[in-house]
């Protein structure tokens, strides 16, 4: 069942917004960052929530724009099926201060959870376990190692989000990020 969501995940949003990647290397980069490369040789979807609109604050036309942090949004939203889970990633992109990315990654895992749902409501609310993974990426140097053996995810405080940060500039395999 992860496909058959998957698949109505890809044919919702706007092709302004989404790429879908049969494998192999994708480069995940904005202007001021480095380069993140995600790689997998099954397919998988990126969504760029503010890729084609120049104000981002126009993504929420229903909210106030004053509000701090309401409409923000982070860099991508990539759909990623397994064979019984359906692994929806947040990723952030930093340069070498990941301080607040943490609010953005909570705002795209609430624009993650709405375009889920919709797509399984299209679907006649299949039953389909859905994990969501935050990935802030920045040069920042961390203490151990940057790409442990084993993936070590942070329980968000705030929701049932799971996080964790990552050394930009590296390659990254969607398998072992989502073990």
């Amino acid at each position: 069942m992860p496909n058959t969501l998957f698949q109505k995940i890809s044919e919702i949003i706007k092709t302004d917004f989404k790429n879908t990647f049969a494998g192999g290397n994708v480069v995940l980069q904005d202007s001021i960052s480095e380069p993140v490369k995600i790689n997998k040789t099954g397919s998988f979807l990126c969504i760029q929530p503010d890729k084609k609109i120049k104000d981002w604050k126009n993504n929420f036309p229903f909210f106030e724009t004053s509000i701090a942090d309401l409409c923000s949004v982070s860099d991508h939203i990539i759909v990623y099926p397994k064979t019984d889970v359906l692994y929806i990633f947040i990723v952030e992109l930093k340069t070498t201060n990941p301080t607040g990315a943490i609010k953005q990654v909570r705002a795209n895992y609430e624009l993650g959870k709405y375009i889920c749902g919709t797509a399984k409501r299209m679907l006649n609310n299949p039953i389909v376990n859905i994990q969501y993974r935050g990935l802030i990426f920045s040069s920042k140097t961390f203490k151990g190692p940057t790409k442990p053996k084993k993936t070590f995810y942070q329980q968000d405080s705030n929701s049932e989000l799971k996080f964790r940060h990552l050394q930009s500039g590296n390659t990254y395999n969607l398998d072992t990020l989502s073990d």
